[in-house]
């Protein structure tokens, strides 16, 4: 699989959100200057570490004019509040990576929050186009896009 070491066969959910009262804004800088981005129908699994690490980069690099941080102080990226994470590799997982978790635990529009501990939404790492990131929905089970200056929940996984 693309995006993972290759030796990699588990993949593993955070128990808790990032921040659990709090929602992150995709990356609010890049509004109209994405450039990793996916169809909706294609199959992205394997690649969440791949697009965490590739806009962490990004997020972190002083030379792009709209590299760092946030320029809305009102709201804060995702990427400012997991720095120490993805250095211990956890990642924002793919859209297909949300759907695969969605599909093996059963999760539902009447499971997810008492069940699960889950939010109504979610961020993925998956970037739909110049101004989009895909987000899971769990009170309508679905998985759509969002721009990338609104705010969602973060939860992270990992591979073993």
């Amino acid at each position: 699989m693309e995006g993972t070491s290759g030796n990699d066969r588990f993949y593993v959910m955070a128990l808790e959100d990032i921040n659990e009262r709090k929602t992150f804004c995709w990356y609010y800088a890049a509004l109209g200057k994405l450039d990793k981005t996916v169809g909706g129908s294609e199959n992205d699994f394997g690649e969440g570490r791949g697009n965490t690490e590739y806009v962490n980069l990004k997020w972190n690099d002083p030379n792009l004019p709209w590299g760092a941080h946030s320029n809305n102080p009102n709201v804060d990226d995702i990427w400012e509040e997991i720095q120490e994470e993805i250095a211990d590799g956890w990642f924002i997982p793919s859209k297909s990576e949300w759907s695969a978790f969605r599909e093996a635990f059963d999760i539902t529009e009447s499971n997810y929050f008492g069940t699960f501990g889950l939010k109504d939404n979610y961020w993925s790492s998956s970037q739909s186009d110049t101004s989009y990131a895909y987000h899971v929905d769990f009170i309508n089970c679905s998985i759509g896009r969002y721009s990338v200056y609104n705010v969602r929940y973060v939860r992270l996984a990992t591979t073993f």
